[in-house]
């Protein structure tokens, strides 16, 4: 167990070093009935809107297992990425550089301390079915807030989660109690009523419309309004996130100008490296 206890130390001593804001640890194994059963009735009622791959994927969404077999732990990391911006038509997480190259690299740094143990991992940034903001909520990072979002008291949502699953029995850390209390600013932010009882409402949700799908109808751009790449509506409103200080991680520190109404031109300018590319470079 001493073993065990070191390597978890070490594990979180170098996560700091990375530039993560906390590490902490929790079983891998399969989630249960009552989270098996949610996720089903948010896609009953369609709430997934065209996102056919969240369909596809629930099995392996509700089983970390199947992500690495013989998975016995989950080692989960967050980072801020709150830093004053004046451009409020993008969200705040797509304005510096790609989440995605900047934290797996970090994870896989972090997961050859286990594997010089003799130990497997797997990593996940995102990218695979693996329902990271409930590990992370499961290891006590934080709470699932009224806004479906990982929030903490130290910035409420803005966070990027990084997990990896190793076959080490690692010692777990317990959750923590959710403190959003009768609080509904978040539900009362969002422009277009999408954050419901049962979960987000892709199909009112500004960051889909203007992310994930490829056309909007007219009465989808009312709702978008002056949106161009995600909304910051519901995690500006969250009073924890009020008090969030600067990202750790300089990646996540930059943010960007546009003019009132950019052309084309002017949006793939600013959006080479950030997660804004993923859409707006196939267009060049």
């Amino acid at each position: 167990m001493f073993a065990l206890e070191s390597l978890k130390v070490k594990l979180k001593d170098k996560a700091l070093e990375l530039g993560f804001d906390d590490l902490r640890i929790c079983s891998a194994e399969d989630f249960g009935e009552v989270e098996s059963a949610k996720l089903q009735k948010w896609l009953d009622d369609g709430m997934f809107d065209k996102m056919q791959y969240l369909q596809r994927a629930k099995l392996a969404k509700i089983s970390p297992q199947k992500f690495l077999d013989g998975a016995v732990s989950a080692v989960c990391v967050c980072a801020s990425f709150w830093r004053e911006s004046p451009e409020r038509r993008v969200a705040l997480y797509a304005q510096g550089k790609d989440y995605h190259d900047v934290i797996k690299p970090k994870l896989l740094e972090l997961a050859e301390i286990l594997e010089s143990a003799g130990e497997k991992t797997r990593v996940s940034v995102d990218a695979s079915p693996l329902w990271e903001k409930l590990l992370a909520c499961r290891a006590g990072l934080g709470w699932i807030g009224k806004n479906t979002l990982l929030t903490r008291s130290e910035n409420g949502s803005w966070n990027f989660i990084g997990v990896i699953l190793t076959t080490a029995k690692l010692p777990f850390d317990s959750p923590i109690e959710n403190r959003c209390g009768t609080c509904k600013q978040c539900i009362e932010s969002c422009p277009t009523g999408a954050i419901t009882a049962n979960g987000i409402d892709a199909r009112k949700c500004i960051s889909n419309l203007t992310i994930e799908r490829k056309e909007i109808s007219d009465d989808e751009k009312k709702l978008v309004g002056e949106k161009i790449f995600g909304c910051d509506e519901c995690l500006r409103a969250c009073p924890f996130g009020k008090s969030a200080s600067i990202a750790k991680i300089p990646e996540f520190r930059k943010s960007i100008i546009l003019p009132e109404n950019p052309s084309m031109q002017e949006i793939l300018e600013v959006s080479h490296g950030t997660p804004m590319e993923r859409k707006f470079g196939k267009l060049k």
